[in-house]
């Protein structure tokens, strides 16, 4: 079967259908290889930047990162969670020196400490936003290229039936223009939605693994900030 040549044989309404089919095709394979390079480079430089955090145990060592603070998406985080960490650590130091009794300022540093946690969450939203970049996209053609595909059928047939109203005959030669035009946009409707299907459950199940060590790493580096600055009221 020559899809080209049916192409060009189909009614106007069938070609544009296709037409628009086609685009969305060729944006969601862009995307695909565009979101598998940019996924393979994140994962890359986080596996580097956890690799050397692991061997650092303090919060000074973690400060000197330098630029791996800035290239990866836990970097960033706990660059923003140290950042917090200072301005509290400020703030902590500046009220214990008017303070005799230290014990009752735990809880006053307990509510300074969610502080951290808040700063690595918003980090992490705008992280998880860049990461689904263009996931919306690949998920308006998957439901959209279907019933393109569709309307696309739905005309093919009425052309086809308003063919043997006006010529009063049902022969095949008469009804066959329309049948094709129907099935033609629906495979192409299909050939879109499917790889765009594929793909966007792909990125999502990648994004739902990286949210998830994200969420552990934002606990492991809070626990260690909430108890060095609890460690200023001892």
């Amino acid at each position: 079967m020559n899809i080209f040549r049916i192409f060009l044989e189909s009614s106007t309404a069938a070609q544009i259908i296709m037409i628009v089919l086609v685009i969305f095709s060729i944006w969601s394979w862009a995307i695909f290889f565009s979101k598998l390079f940019n996924f393979a480079g994140v994962n890359r430089r986080t596996k580097k930047f956890l690799s050397n955090y692991r061997f650092r145990k303090e919060i000074k060592e973690w400060d000197s990162m330098g630029f791996q603070l800035g290239d990866n998406p836990c970097g960033r985080i706990l660059a923003s969670g140290l950042e917090e960490y200072k301005k509290l650590k400020v703030k902590v130091s500046a009220r214990l020196m008017q303070q005799e009794a230290r014990q009752k300022e735990r809880g006053f540093i307990n509510e300074l400490a969610d502080n951290m946690r808040l700063a690595m969450e918003r980090t992490k939203i705008s992280e998880i936003t860049q990461l689904e970049w263009s996931l919306p996209t690949l998920s308006t053609f998957v439901s959209v290229s279907p019933f393109l595909g569709l309307l696309g059928t739905v005309w093919g047939i009425m052309e086809a039936f308003l063919e043997i109203r006006a010529r009063g005959s049902a022969h095949i030669t008469i009804v066959a223009p329309g049948i094709s035009d129907a099935l033609i946009t629906t495979v192409y409707g299909l050939l879109v939605a499917i790889p765009a299907l594929i793909f966007y459950n792909i990125f999502r199940s990648r994004v739902n693994n990286y949210s998830s060590e994200i969420d552990k790493f934002i606990s492991e580096i809070y626990a260690y900030l909430r108890k060095e600055l609890m460690t200023l009221a001892q």
